[in-house]
């Protein structure tokens, strides 16, 4: 009778991933950052995050859990950062850090693409990463001015980037087109 062996690959990886994670909430929790046990509870977020990314890249899971993994890891590190209280402000201060956060798994489920859908991903994906950088400008009051003068200031700024990217487009459709004759 054959014994049924599971086989977990790249055990060193997990083992350690699992080790930093406690090793990192303890040492919070040690050197007195975080009081009480309850504060760590985003660590349950970051180890959710972290085994959906490994069924994605070592177990041939849905490729979209690259995106949920990506965002849990995050939104459980930065919500861990504030529970420890290094991190402190208000929620209307940071919230475009989620929008980044959104920004940045969509960017690297888009790698996990191939041919026009890694590009249908990357372009929204930069989008969305470079508006949550403007707003966190205005949310964390780097720029003084308001965000409703610096729109109806700046707002021509979109149409010139926008035809800078139809020109670049152009040329680079009409030198490949050139190599292919």
């Amino acid at each position: 009778m054959k014994r049924l062996v599971i086989r977990t690959p790249r055990k060193m990886l997990i083992i350690g991933a699992v080790f930093l994670v406690f090793g990192a909430s303890l040492l919070l929790r040690t050197t007195g950052y975080v009081e009480g046990t309850f504060a760590l509870w985003p660590l349950a977020l970051v180890l959710f995050g972290m085994y959906l990314l490994y069924r994605v890249y070592f177990r041939n899971g849905y490729e979209s859990n690259v995106f949920s993994g990506l965002f849990l890891i995050l939104a459980g590190a930065f919500l861990l950062l504030s529970n420890t209280g290094l991190f402190d402000a208000e929620f209307r201060h940071i919230w475009p850090l989620f929008m980044l956060f959104a920004g940045i798994s969509l960017f690297f489920y888009g790698l996990k693409k191939e041919g026009t859908a890694k590009m249908r991903m990357l372009i929204p994906s930069a989008s969305i990463i470079i508006l949550s950088l403007v707003f966190m400008l205005f949310s964390l009051r780097i720029v003084s001015m308001s965000f409703r003068r610096f729109v109806i200031m700046w707002w021509p700024a979109l149409l010139v980037f926008a035809g800078a990217v139809l020109v670049v487009l152009d040329l680079v459709n009409g030198r490949l087109g050139r190599r292919k004759n």
